[in-house]
């Protein structure tokens, strides 16, 4: 599986072969088909592997909490610094995720949104708890909020964290961070 992540990352589903697969995990073609049936049965199995680590990542964010308002700030860093953590340490599965799995398997799409509308609910409830305190102003709409964080989420993803050597993610938080205060905290809350 390792082995069919890897190639599929560096070359693509399409330009991808079972015969490289075959070559990266060093086993016997017979081997492949004892647990294989194509290539599109690894993406299957490759897309399944996300979702369980995904299913997990999501399970730990539902339950975090962000109703102690003196927490507030370290936990929503804590938050951000675990996504970013996520996608680094599953840097190729996130690019096979964000490049290329819609186009290959229409069905994962259904799938992966029904994951992420559970963590979009989470942040939901999240960003009303904080305007209900004072954190977070409460004229902006918390669904509004929830989809600029994700696509600043996926953009960082896709920018920062699949191209090149590891980034800096603990300077991304605190640059995230500032935005938040600066964009959406409410006036008057001070850290």
């Amino acid at each position: 599986m390792d082995a069919a992540i890897k190639v599929m990352a560096s070359k693509g589903y399409r330009s991808a072969s079972i015969s490289d697969i075959i070559s990266e995990a060093q086993v016997a073609r017979g081997t492949f088909y004892l647990h294989f049936s194509s290539k599109l049965d690894v993406f299957h199995a490759v897309m399944d592997r996300y979702v369980q680590l995904f299913e997990a990542r999501v399970r730990t964010e539902v339950a975090r909490s962000y109703d102690n308002p003196l927490s507030v700030r370290s936990s929503m860093r804590e938050s951000l610094l675990d996504w970013l953590r996520f996608f680094s340490e599953h840097k190729d599965l996130a690019k096979i995720v964000f490049r290329e799995a819609n186009a290959i398997d229409p069905d994962y799409e259904e799938r992966c949104y029904k994951l992420l509308e559970a963590c979009f609910a989470h942040w939901r409830e999240a960003v009303v708890r904080l305007q209900k305190i004072g954190f977070v102003r409460r004229d902006l709409d918390p669904e509004f909020l929830n989809m600029g964080f994700s696509g600043l989420l996926i953009h960082i993803v896709l920018r920062r964290i699949i191209p090149g050597p590891a980034p800096d993610l603990e300077s991304i938080v605190d640059q995230w961070i500032a935005f938040i205060e600066s964009g959406v905290k409410a006036k008057g809350w001070l850290l």
